[in-house]
């Protein structure tokens, strides 16, 4: 069906994010099993928990605007997936696997927040003041994990690097 109006935009994009979301609560598992830091895994297992809450928002979302999700497929969020498949085949150490997860989960969430601003937006542009706090509460829940896979990305790849110089260290310290 040809999209005609800014409504019809709003839920084909919802759609569009609860295809995200789905597809990120099926990645999660596996990415708590790869994870060797117990911040990360935690931290995983929250963004789970969220994720859970997420998917609650945008059925309520569509609810308060009579409406169903359409059959889709994020294609963004399905090509992240596809890179992680492809670098199990390069074969990485479980820690360079660790520090690849986590550049991955951060490009998830610069996507989701990408995501949820744009919907959070058409939503208060077609006056869906309550869909767009619902919306807005998985905006902020994505920057806070944004912020924490960051963190965690500077404080593993800082270990990881220092860890790599003193094995190749000359001096026998390996």
């Amino acid at each position: 069906m040809p999209l005609t109006t800014p409504r019809e935009l709003f839920v084909h994009e919802l759609s569009d994010a609860m295809s995200a979301e789905q597809q990120i609560l099926k990645m999660l598992p596996e990415l708590q099993n790869e994870a060797l830091n117990h911040e990360l895994q935690e931290a995983l297992k929250t963004h789970e928990e969220e994720t859970r809450q997420q998917v609650r928002n945008i059925q309520e979302v569509f609810r308060q605007l009579g409406e169903t999700p359409e059959t889709t497929t994020c294609y963004a969020v399905k090509g992240l997936a596809e890179e992680h498949k492809a670098l199990h085949k390069e074969q990485p150490s479980p820690e360079i696997l660790e520090m690849a997860n986590l550049g991955g989960a951060a490009k998830t969430e610069h996507y989701e927040m990408a995501m949820y601003t744009g919907l959070v937006q058409m939503a208060k542009d077609l006056g869906e003041t309550e869909a767009a706090q619902l919306l807005q509460d998985n905006l902020d829940q994505e920057k806070e994990m944004a912020v924490r896979v960051e963190t965690l990305a500077r404080e593993l790849g800082k270990l990881q690097t220092q860890h790599t110089a003193m094995a190749g260290a000359p001096g026998g310290r390996r």
